[in-house]
């Protein structure tokens, strides 16, 4: 019922484009049967990677992928993400804070992604921009994926 009201909003022109928030992989394969979907976004960083299926369903079909707290969740999940020692050493090595090393590889996993990571201050949106100029070799991506493993589903 929810797509469907999308949909007649999208015909009668008062938006642009279907997008979808918190879906699974079988939930998005519904709904582009019925409707041009343009974005999705879910729950997804390198601590959480369970939308990993959806991700890779939206790279496959061009469908922008916008990482729902991209740093991790707020509170102890992100506290443990950025201040651990994983992405301290990391970033030591590619002259990156542990934020810009987070959302680098969320950069890095496909072209679809969209990041719109929170910001407080000009100093910290300087710093998010500035992780699309870090560039994860192949050895750090090893690290990272050995660090924060993709569930196996």
């Amino acid at each position: 019922a929810q797509l469907a009201a999308l949909v007649r909003a999208r015909e009668e022109g008062l938006i642009d484009g279907v997008g979808l928030s918190n879906v699974s992989r079988a939930h998005l394969l519904r709904a582009v049967t019925q409707t041009q979907v343009v974005c999705v976004q879910n729950l997804f960083n390198l601590a959480d990677q369970r939308s990993m299926d959806v991700l890779d369903e939206c790279t496959a079909r061009n469908i922008a992928f916008v990482p729902f707290c991209p740093l991790g969740l707020p509170g102890e999940q992100r506290r443990r993400l950025l201040t651990g020692p994983a992405l301290a050493v990391l970033g030591t090595r590619l002259d990156a804070t542990p934020a810009q090393v987070a959302l680098a590889w969320l950069l890095d996993l496909a072209p679809n992604v969209l990041l719109i990571p929170g910001t407080r201050t000009r100093a910290h949106l300087a710093e998010n921009l500035a992780s699309a100029d870090v560039k994860l070799d192949n050895a750090a991506r090893k690290e990272l994926a050995r660090l924060f493993p993709t569930p196996v589903r």
